[in-house]
């Protein structure tokens, strides 16, 4: 009887591990920012067409602060059991790691899928006397510009510091506290150059030059891509992906992975991403896996090379 009650026990002890969020009705979805922001917004529309393939109920939970590193944090230490995950970001994945002593790596977290990514675009006032990328770098090697951000170590900073290393050209990078300032700089003349998405670009009449993509914007098709224009390496968007924490089952992984790209498809989704100027992308977790590697180790290398990192 006492071996048949070891037997039992172990038994028990296998299926129970085995068990992760298929047993759970609820499944919290971390996001790093306030309620109503861009971030935010995505995940509640994603969030139900997700929860309903699962058998659950996603629940959005908002856990502002740090540039989004304490959200971030807490889905890098739940429990890998796939009750808790987390609506990420790029900056908060593989920018803020680098820039801040945050309490997690990009190794604490598992990639699930990215769920969009929109291209930057590289723009210049409707006034400017630049009509494309070649006549911007011509006039940055003849006297210096003066590129925007929205801030230090920004994915708008990052993609116009890229640009002008890549380029050549003599530009010096004026941050502002946020893109609203940063507009108000280039109509008034104080900034010359910015890279952002098409919605800054649309709401501020601005002449977009190229777009830091691989293919061309089916918005703008008659903007070419820095890879056309001989920078390959200047590709830069604002993506958003779905993470898990270190150790969550693999099964677990492609279950969650399975159910996003079902999400994604739905016509509510695709829907709010149009009205939104958002950009649909999804990867599933092994593509994911490797771009975010990738996305980290370019993205530090830059930093470092900008003065931001060491």
């Amino acid at each position: 009887m006492r071996n048949m009650a070891k037997m039992l026990a172990g038994s028990a002890a296998i299926i129970l591990a085995g068990v992760s969020f298929a047993r759970a009705e609820t499944i919290d979805i971390i996001v790093p920012f306030s309620a109503g922001g861009g971030t935010d917004m995505v995940a509640r529309v994603f969030s139900p067409g997700f929860g309903q393939e699962l058998g659950a109920t996603a629940v959005i939970r908002n856990l502002a602060g740090a540039s989004g590193s304490i959200g971030a944090g807490e889905v890098a230490k739940a429990r890998p059991d796939g009750a808790t995950l987390g609506y990420l970001p790029i900056g908060t994945v593989v920018i803020q790691p680098v820039l801040a002593d945050t309490s997690y790596q990009v190794s604490d977290l598992t990639p699930i899928c990215q769920t969009t990514a929109t291209p930057m675009f590289l723009m210049v006032a409707k006034d400017a006397p630049w009509n494309s990328v070649e006549d911007v770098v011509e006039a940055g090697k003849n006297k210096r510009l003066v590129y925007g951000s929205s801030g230090p170590g920004t994915i708008v900073h990052l993609a116009m510091a890229a640009f002008a290393q890549d380029t050549g050209i003599n530009a010096l990078h004026l941050p502002f506290a946020g893109t609203g300032p940063a507009m108000n700089a280039m109509a008034g003349g104080e900034i010359q150059i910015f890279a952002d998405t098409s919605t800054v670009l649309e709401a501020n009449d601005l002449k977009p030059l190229a777009i830091f993509a691989k293919s061309r914007s089916p918005e703008y098709p008659d903007v070419p891509t820095m890879d056309e224009l001989g920078y390959p390496d200047l590709n830069f968007a604002v993506w958003q992906g779905v993470f898990g924490p270190k150790g969550l089952p693999a099964d677990d992984v492609a279950t969650f992975s399975t159910a996003c790209e079902k999400a994604v498809a739905t016509q509510t989704f695709k829907d709010f991403l149009q009205k939104s100027n958002t950009t649909l992308s999804y990867m599933d977790s092994e593509a994911f896996s490797q771009f975010v590697e990738e996305s980290q180790k370019s993205t530090r290398e830059l930093l470092v090379n900008i003065g931001l990192a060491q």
